[in-house]
């Protein structure tokens, strides 16, 4: 079972690998959310899959989900330290990080650091990045999946 931590999981990437994961259920779990500001969807999705942990970049936006999820088991974060506990939990096997724009760097290189293997769909990590990603993921032997036709 590959557990996963979804980047991105309200937007377009992010949703697909959803449907991928309801089919695949016996092959694939999600451990780790993480949005920007959509909270009504990532509701939606941890009440469907239950992770562990689930990351709102906006703070306001964590508090209000923080209530209304209050029931729930998953465990609500924020900000940019959000995101590295989301990438970085012994739990998860593999990060699909599907955030738009140069956010993704650092957690991406958190993630390859705690030995997780990255299945990247954000090109701006390596087109400004890559000097230190590729280094990083031969040094911590992890994979590094391209999961868009842009790469």
């Amino acid at each position: 079972m590959k557990r996963v931590a979804i980047i991105g999981s309200t937007g377009s990437i992010g949703r697909q690998t959803i449907e991928i994961i309801r089919e695949k259920r016996d092959q694939l779990s999600v451990t780790a959310l993480a949005v920007d500001t959509g909270i009504e969807e990532l509701e939606k999705q941890i009440r469907e899959f239950s992770p562990k942990i689930a990351c709102v970049y906006n703070k306001e936006k964590a508090e209000i989900l923080k209530t209304r999820v209050a029931d729930c088991t998953t465990k609500i974060v924020n900000g940019m330290e959000g995101l590295f506990e989301c990438v970085t939990d012994a739990a998860v096997d593999i990060v699909l990080m599907s955030v738009v724009g140069m956010i993704g760097i650092q957690p991406t290189i958190e993630a390859i650091k705690a030995g997780k293997d990255i299945a990247l769909a954000n090109k701006e990590t390596l087109v400004t990045a890559g000097h230190i990603i590729m280094p990083l993921v031969k040094e911590y032997g992890v994979k590094l999946l391209p999961v868009d036709s842009e790469h």
